[in-house]
Order: C-alpha cells, then structure tokens, then sequence
C-alpha cells in the first residue's frame, strides 16, 4: 500500500541549532543595548512555550523580550519612554540601577484563532507595564520585515547579512553569517534516507519555516526566505515536494487570506503536502487545499489521488499532528480509506516526551527507534 509520510523539519529532520542561535543572538543585542553583557532564557523556558504551542521564534523572542522589560518597568517605571525597540532598550539600561530579574514568568494567555501567538498576547493585555505604543511595536506584526524590528533582526542572525538584504532589498543594520549554515545540523543519515525513500513511500515536508513560493510558478521570490528549502540540502532531500510558510503566504495572497489561518495545526497545511507528496505537484496542492478552506469541498488534485493509503506524520510539536489528524478525517469524510498514523520524535526532551504522552501520542527518542516502531 502506498505511504504517504509528512515530515517536519525543525526538530525533526534538523537539529534547529541555527534558529536557536539567532534566538539568543537577537534578544543579547537588546541585552547590549541595554549595557548587559549577557542575558538570556534557558532552554526550559523554550521549551515550555513550545509545550503551550508557541513553536516559532518570531513569537518566542517579542514575548520573551517583552517578558524581561515588563518585569524591569514594574520594578523601576520610566515616564515617555520610547515606542521605538531599539532606543527603548537604550533608555531602559539607562535606569536599571543595578536591578537585574531573577525568575521571569511568561504570562498565560488564550490563543485567538487566525492570530499569531505574540498578537494574541497583545490583545489579552499582557505586560502592563509597558507603555501601549512600545507594547504594540514589541508584539503586533511579528510577521512583517518593516513593521517588526524583532523579525528583522532576527532574520539577519538566520539568514546572513548578505542574503538577508538580497531576500528583502533592505539595507543590513548587523553584519553577520547565516546561523542556519553554521548551527543547523542534519538528523537523519545515509540508512534513514534510504529507508524513507522506499518506492512505496511518497514524502513532503510539513514545516512553519519560511521558504521560496510554490516550484511550478515563476513569480518574484522577492520577499520569500529560502529557510525551508535549506534544511532540505543540508539533510539531502532537497528534491521531494515541500509545503512550507512561504508556500502558504503565496497562496493566501493569491486569494486575499491570512496565511496564518491557513498554516499547521490548521488541516489545510497537511491536506496541501499530502496531495503534493502523491502528485509531486505543490502549487496544485495547494490550491486544491485552500478550494477546501473556502468551499468545504475536496476537488481539484484529489480527483486524482488514490482511494486507498496510509497517511503518516513525523513531528516533534503538536502542530502538525493535528493538522494530519483533521486532514485524515476530512479525506475520510470524502470517501478515501485512509489510515492515519501520528508519531512524535522526542529527542529525549522532557518537556516534548511528557506533551506526547499526554495527547496519547506514539513517540520515540531517536529516528531510529520510530523507524523501528513504526515498521517502516
């Protein structure tokens, strides 16, 4: 029987090495604006947001950052401080008086559907203490290359100077190499590749990263950060089919939506790689999936995928096994006889093994143990 398997990327395929970095290198240049030598998050306040679902760092490093300086307002308030991030923390270190937090709490907050996490937050009120016109350029727009100066510099660390401003026509404000080359390291091997390339297995990746538009059109990658498209050189897979953020955006704005509606644990993302995994075709995919988005039917593609085969996720979050989960259940609903599988990849991460086990998720530490368990 034909396999489909959706793989994730970050944690899964990678060891996102080079996304943590930049992380730690974007909130330590705030830090150095602030005269701190040195301050940062340890992994476990990570993690811990990625247990809650706020699996990217263009979410984690606003909230983080707005963490810290909400917690050093409350303690030493400081009258018309500046909406701007970058003079804000130069203000800030100016009357930190010695002060330095010990233990910082991220606020909880309830999602809000079709809104990233750090906006959700914005909108529930979080960090009072910070001035409202500083709040709202700390966490809205955490998408937008001109409006949030937490992604822009952000993407300078994951990118590169030098492919940074090819990517987005913006002048370089940090000179510095592509942590994505330098940190990222593949997961998989020369034995895991060969068994996932099995004749009967057809692949695609499933991941948030950003990435190029769909291969079949020729439009302007302007604007479009080949971040997934990376991973996929580095671990060797480069040519099987890949439903990625970028690949989203392209969609949505083709048909005037959000494309954060549209991406994992939303189904449309797993129903868009599992059509371009049997096909091969992406921009078809897609538009099949976003026909179901807004018309609650499965045409285009589908008409021509088979009836039968099992469809297969390997993630190391919740996201994407719930986006297969639903797809499995609408291509169901649709008549097609597919069995669903989910299998989690843990890394022996504490917090990732006790989400799993939790959701009564199958999970292994290493590829090779899922392999195994998995029968594949």
């Amino acid at each position: 029987m034909k396999k489909v398997i959706l793989l994730d990327i970050d944690g899964v395929l990678v060891h996102h090495g080079g996304y943590r970095a930049a992380l730690h290198a974007t909130l330590n240049y705030f830090a150095s604006l602030m005269g701190l030598n040195h301050f940062d998050f340890p992994e476990e306040k990570l993690a811990a947001l990625e247990k809650r679902g706020i699996f990217s760092e263009w979410d984690m490093v606003p909230l983080l950052l707005a963490t810290l300086w909400n917690d050093i307002l409350a303690h030493h308030p400081i009258p018309s401080l500046p909406a701007d991030l970058l003079s804000a923390a130069v203000e800030i270190g100016r009357n930190l008086n010695g002060y330095m937090p010990r233990e910082l709490i991220i606020p909880e907050f309830e999602y809000i559907a079709g809104q990233y996490p750090a906006e959700a937050a914005l909108q529930h009120g979080c960090f009072p203490f910070i001035p409202m016109d500083l709040r709202v350029n700390i966490l809205s727009q955490s998408r937008h290359i001109k409006l949030s100066q937490t992604m822009r510099l952000f993407q300078h660390y994951s990118l590169g100077s030098r492919v940074f401003c090819e990517t987005y026509n913006l002048p370089a404000e940090v000179e510095t190499e592509s942590f994505l080359h330098t940190h990222d390291r593949s997961n998989i091997n020369d034995d895991i590749r060969a068994k996932l390339r099995q004749p009967n297995i057809h692949l695609a990746g499933l991941t948030a990263r950003p990435s190029a538009p769909p291969r079949e059109v020729a439009d302007s990658h302007f604007g479009y950060a080949p971040e997934a498209e990376i991973a996929l050189e580095l671990v060797g897979l480069s040519d099987i089919p890949l439903i990625a953020f970028g690949k989203l955006e392209y969609l949505a704005a083709q048909r005037g939506l959000d494309a954060g509606v549209l991406i994992k644990p939303s189904p449309v993302h797993a129903l868009a790689a599992t059509a371009a995994a049997l096909t091969g075709d992406e921009w078809a995919g897609l538009q099949s999936a976003g026909d179901w988005f807004q018309t609650g039917k499965l045409n285009g593609i589908f008409a021509n995928l088979p009836r039968k085969f099992d469809l297969l996720v390997v993630e190391d979050t919740m996201g994407g096994i719930r986006s297969t989960q639903a797809a499995g259940e609408i291509l169901r609903q649709a008549g097609f006889d597919v069995n669903t599988r989910v299998l989690g990849l843990t890394s022996g991460s504490p917090a990732k093994i006790e989400a799993f086990a939790q959701a009564g998720i199958p999970h292994f530490e290493t590829w090779q143990a899922l392999l195994a368990g998995a029968e594949i």
